[in-house]
């Protein structure tokens, strides 16, 4: 007999995972788009919020990485 769903399940948080990281990236670019756009128009406010974008990055990131932890944790 088959196990209780643990490939599927296994599927389904690799998902997530992958989605962490996948939108970890592309913040953390838009933030250094921003960040660069800001230096081109001068203007600060667009500076801060490119940072903030990067730490939003950051901690997705961060969440991707323990979603990785568990995952390969319950795989054996």
């Amino acid at each position: 007999m088959a196990q209780h769903g643990s490939d599927r399940d296994q599927r389904n948080e690799r998902a997530l995972v992958n989605a962490l990281w996948i939108a970890a990236a592309v913040i953390v670019v838009c933030g250094f788009v921003v960040r660069s756009l800001s230096t081109l128009m001068g203007r600060a406010d667009f500076r801060f919020g490119g940072v903030v974008l990067i730490g939003i990055g950051i901690g997705i990131a961060v969440l991707g990485w323990i979603g990785e932890r568990i995952v390969a944790r319950r795989a054996h």
